[in-house]
């Protein structure tokens, strides 16, 4: 069996994780053999790195050890290269669930930052599924389809569409998806153009991250005659501390990181899918 033959040897460009022995993350993408790859000051040969299996245990010739692992989704979120700050994880997976994805539907996205909901939209609406996603700045855009390309791969380009554009003003030219998500500073403003997107039934999840956004989306959603059944809610996330005999909880925890706004659009007999 070669190489690429090996489901539990790295592929060069792939991602690989490395956990040191306090379980800090190094996070980088398998090297050529003939690259360096700098660990703590430690210069290690693309070769030796690539000769490693997932589950094995690096040992450098300074005697430190790593744990070579493929990083998750929510590893990938949390060590990618970005400017601003992402989705959590703990919140990534409250929002597939409450915003009801699942393989083959056809999904809107407004506000790609670097791309953390996005890949979590794309893994979960699988082969045949769409995502459109618009953003006002072409930078966030080319940098979501970068890390989409690098941590998911270039199959997951094919169902996916950005489109520089802003809802708000210009509306979208999509009609009948089955799920919108947003994350924007005034999610309100979308309101006209994600109820032409949603087909009658579908969803519209909001992530906003202050009381204020959320007071002024659920006022928005209430005032609006083609929404309804509108929920809102925060996560809290705490590790603890499994060393017998001391059990507690971890020192930090992931407290509110954002409010998740969801509601429905209603089925009218004036709107163009009824007809």
């Amino acid at each position: 069996m070669n190489q690429h033959d090996d489901p539990s040897r790295f592929r060069e460009g792939e991602p690989m994780i490395l956990f040191d022995e306090r379980d800090r993350q190094i996070m980088f993408l398998a090297p050529a053999d003939d690259e360096v790859v700098r660990l703590k000051g430690e210069a290690l040969e693309g070769s030796l790195i690539n000769a490693l299996h997932e589950g094995e245990l690096l040992v450098t010739p300074q005697r430190r050890r790593y744990l070579v692992m493929r990083p998750t989704l929510g590893q990938v979120v949390m060590n990618m290269p970005r400017e601003a700050q992402v989705i959590y994880p703990k919140d990534l997976g409250a929002l597939l669930t409450w915003g009801d994805v699942a393989p083959g539907q056809t999904v809107l996205e407004v506000g790609a930052g670097h791309g953390a909901l996005t890949m979590t939209l794309l893994r979960a609406l699988g082969p045949r599924g769409r995502l459109y996603t618009y953003d006002l700045r072409l930078d966030h855009l080319n940098r979501t389809r970068k890390n989409i390309t690098a941590y998911l791969g270039l199959e997951y380009l094919e169902r996916w569409e950005p489109v520089k554009a802003d809802p708000s003003q210009e509306g979208v030219a999509q009609r009948g998806v089955d799920r919108v998500f947003s994350d924007v500073p005034e999610p309100w403003s979308l309101d006209q153009a994600v109820v032409d997107a949603l087909r009658p039934g579908g969803l519209w999840t909001a992530y906003v991250p202050t009381v204020i956004q959320l007071t002024r989306q659920m006022e928005a959603i209430s005032a609006h005659k083609d929404l309804c059944l509108a929920e809102c809610f925060e996560l809290m996330q705490r590790f603890w501390q499994v060393r017998p005999p001391s059990v507690r909880p971890a020192h930090s925890m992931k407290a509110h990181t954002g409010f998740i706004i969801v509601c429905r659009r209603r089925w009218r007999a004036d709107t163009p899918e009824s007809t």
